[in-house]
């Protein structure tokens, strides 16, 4: 599943464990996008690879925004969307994520929640994003991390997430911020570190599926996090802004620095 993404979403959007699973997930993300954005005046948001639309409707249960907009590759995600929407959503519409029919700098925050580890080319989307909007939100998993290490390296195994969530791109914690700081030329304006919930950690598993959640969840007792991030799968989210998108004001630069002591 996962390497058609258009026919895959088509069939995962009738699955109602499916979309549970979304509303859950969304939750937790929408949070960590309020943590990164904290001080930053957000009229505007774009979220680009909106799937369900269940990170949009978090944010606006929070306030997050005025305006609220979506972009997917999924025709049936885009129709999802809009109906689960009804009400704040001032535009849904299908697009690559490389390639979006806005202006330059049109919204406060653009949101990659979870998009550019499906991407051959992400540096494309995240600069397209740098376009359209003043901020950027990127949230990916942190997969190249030591017990990937023995399920790749020595045990020869393939990524889980290859063909259960269709990632094409294998982050650790380090080797993203390099990407978006060197390879993306952006200012990594704050960032946050999300160990999972023990809720969604547990979600679903039962029997033997369970030896796994309960693991980690005494390695997250006992672990400083940045040691567990490095171990275990975690989520990273960062705010960031265009080098080149000019002079941060006093109180951009002010509540970045901020956030960065937090």
């Amino acid at each position: 599943m996962w390497q058609d993404y258009k026919a895959s979403y088509k069939a995962a959007l009738q699955d109602d464990a499916f979309v549970a699973w979304r509303d859950l997930g969304a939750q937790q993300k929408a949070r960590n996008i309020l943590l990164v954005c904290r001080g930053v005046p957000v009229e505007s948001v774009l979220e680009i690879g909106c799937g369900t639309g269940a990170v949009l409707r978090e944010l606006q249960s929070l306030r997050f925004a005025r305006k609220y907009a979506a972009s997917d590759l999924s025709l049936e995600a885009i129709r999802f969307a809009r109906k689960s929407c009804t009400g704040f959503l001032s535009s849904a519409l299908v697009g690559q994520a490389a390639s979006l029919p806005f202006g330059n700098q049109s919204f406060s925050v653009a949101v990659l929640s979870h998009v550019i580890e499906h991407l051959e080319d992400p540096l494309a989307a995240v600069r397209e994003a740098s376009r359209v909007a003043k901020f950027v939100v990127v949230e990916v998993p942190t997969e190249q991390v030591f017990i990937n290490q023995i399920r790749t390296q020595i045990l020869g195994k393939p990524y889980a997430s290859a063909s259960g969530a269709g990632h094409v791109q294998f982050w650790s914690p380090g080797s993203i911020e390099d990407f978006l700081k060197n390879v993306c030329g952006m200012h990594i304006l704050a960032r946050h570190r999300d160990l999972l919930s023990r809720r969604t950690e547990f979600y679903g598993k039962s029997g033997l599926q369970l030896a796994k959640p309960v693991m980690k969840d005494v390695l997250k007792t006992f672990l400083p996090g940045i040691l567990y991030s490095r171990l275990m799968t975690t989520h990273a989210t960062f705010l960031c802004r265009r080098r080149n998108a000019g002079h941060y004001s006093g109180f951009e630069a002010a509540t970045a620095a901020q956030r960065e002591a937090s």
